[in-house]
């Protein structure tokens, strides 16, 4: 299979056809026309609150450094971030959930270990991080001074798991009484305490004028040596 794939490759057009600088033309224009509809997308909610996670995506891919490396732990908000994270080198974005959640911290410190001089950010949702061995993760960042972002996509709640109820049992109980038993994480802890129990900093962020401020103060922490939690509260699972 690999000898007929290369004899194929070998008899492609070469770069200089016309023909396929016409098609790579058209798809290149198509993505860029996405792109602007997204970006509009992201402005057209820059003020809405609760904040919307296509603002959030938005504002951290205008402020991420050029070098650093993502690892995504959020499910739900997944496809925002794709969108909005377009400029990260090839080899820096990691996903960090595979099948169930309690992986995310875990893999940006083992990213941060390999690659100790580059930012590492941890993207994660509430449900994700409690589901992690927070505490062990944070001791580890301040023991073995490995500085790591982590920004936590608060919806207070399990999103991926209230949003299947509906979609396989539509006239359940769940849906009728509209009481998801399980998917709320209320009250939700105050999270950025955790964080400076290490010597981390910490910060909670419920306007959307503050989410672009915030990361960059949690970026600045890092760069300083300091781990650091930024939790970004977002519309609830359960309104």
């Amino acid at each position: 299979s690999l000898g007929r794939l290369l004899e194929r490759l070998k008899r492609h057009p070469s770069k200089g056809d016309p023909d396929l600088a016409r098609r790579a033309e058209k798809w290149r224009s198509r993505f860029e026309e996405r792109k602007r509809q997204w970006r509009e997308e992201a402005l057209g909610v820059k003020d809405k609150k609760p904040i919307d996670t296509r603002w959030v995506t938005y504002e951290l891919g205008q402020v991420l450094p050029p070098d650093a490396m993502v690892v995504e732990e959020t499910i739900t908000h997944r496809l925002a971030i794709h969108r909005y994270l377009d400029a990260l080198k090839p080899g820096s974005f990691f996903a960090g959930s595979i099948g169930g959640l309690g992986t995310g911290l875990a893999t940006a410190l083992g990213v941060k270990a390999a690659s100790p001089k580059r930012p590492v950010v941890c993207l994660i949702g509430d449900g994700s991080f409690n589901y992690d061995p927070a505490l062990a993760a944070l001791g580890a960042c301040q023991e073995h001074e490995m500085p790591i972002l982590i920004v936590i996509f608060n919806n207070f709640g399990y999103l991926s798991q209230k949003s299947g109820i509906p979609r396989y049992f539509p006239e359940g109980w769940a849906v009728r009484t509209k009481k998801f038993v399980g998917t709320s994480i209320v009250p939700s802890p105050d999270y950025a305490t955790v964080v400076r129990a290490f010597d981390g900093y910490g910060e909670k962020v419920e306007d959307p004028s503050e989410v672009r401020p915030a990361l960059e103060r949690g970026l600045k922490a890092i760069a300083s040596g300091q781990a650091a939690l930024i939790d970004i509260r977002l519309e609830p699972v359960n309104p």
